[in-house]
């Protein structure tokens, strides 16, 4: 089940504002900006997606707070705290409610998760009858952790082994497994390649071709990003700015000749 769970609190404030904050600070943990970025635990891979860090800018240091600091505070240092997430662009905020853990966890079961749909990417609405089962039982399915991305999807379609769709794979690791897999760069698609999208010379997007018109796809790694089945048309006019290329298995296409080649003979 998906979680906002953290065992800390993480407030990102400016130089400014830690001054300020400085009598209240002096039994919690504060991290520099630069030390934060490198920090195994206060930055594992489930608090930043859940911050989406990557997305926070202009602070200079971040409050490790236990559950229940922030409730403490005086009002008005509450309010400052408060209006430096937002400034930052923290995504533990929604509207005026700061998601402390204190707040999350005093909601009920229900409540949690349709705090958590507030986040959820929407998808198009698309007829997937007749599409394969395997693809088709995914869609609109949100995962329970973060982690798989777009890379994992494109290789679950390739392989076919569904333990990958909860992998974190990062663009050299994808381009091995396609290799691994005997898919290479081809100049034209067809059903069950991999579309792929390069932006300054960095793949940043994939996706399985199920057949000509459709693809299966994740838009990112985190829990708030269905695995889904787009139409390929929206998918290239949403990555308009990368180049395309294409990853072919040679198997898979021999495959899809020989049974083309049957089909023509029958109706022969």
């Amino acid at each position: 089940m998906r979680t906002l769970e953290q065992e800390k609190d993480l407030f990102f404030i400016d130089g400014s504002t830690y001054e300020l904050l400085k009598d209240e600070l002096k039994t919690t943990v504060v991290c520099p900006k630069d030390e934060f970025r490198g920090h195994a635990i206060y930055k594992n891979f489930h608090v930043s997606n859940c911050h989406r860090t990557w997305r926070i800018s202009d602070y200079d240091y971040v409050i490790a707070a236990q559950p229940g600091w922030y409730e403490s505070l005086p009002r008005d240092q509450q309010q400052l705290v408060f209006n430096e997430q937002k400034r930052t662009g923290s995504c533990m905020l929604l509207g005026n409610i700061l998601i402390t853990q204190n707040y999350w966890s005093r909601l009920s079961e229900s409540q949690q998760q349709k705090v958590i749909s507030f986040y959820d990417e929407p998808i198009e609405t698309i007829d997937v009858t007749g599409l394969p089962e395997r693809f088709t039982r995914l869609h609109g399915r949100f995962p329970d952790e973060h982690g798989g991305n777009c890379f994992a999807a494109a290789l679950y379609g390739v392989t076919d082994e569904a333990s990958i769709l909860s992998e974190w794979i990062h663009d050299q690791m994808f381009t091995d497994m396609l290799e691994r897999n005997d898919y290479h760069q081809v100049a034209q698609p067809a059903k069950g390649d991999v579309i792929v999208f390069v932006r300054d010379g960095v793949i940043v997007h994939a996706r399985y071709m199920i057949d000509d018109d459709y693809c299966f796809n994740k838009s990112g790694q985190m829990f708030y990003n269905p695995w889904h089945i787009a139409r390929i048309d929206k998918v290239k006019e949403d990555w308009k700015d990368c180049e395309v290329t294409y990853y072919s298995g040679s198997d898979h296409r021999y495959r899809t000749a020989d049974m083309n080649a049957e089909k023509q003979a029958v109706y022969a």
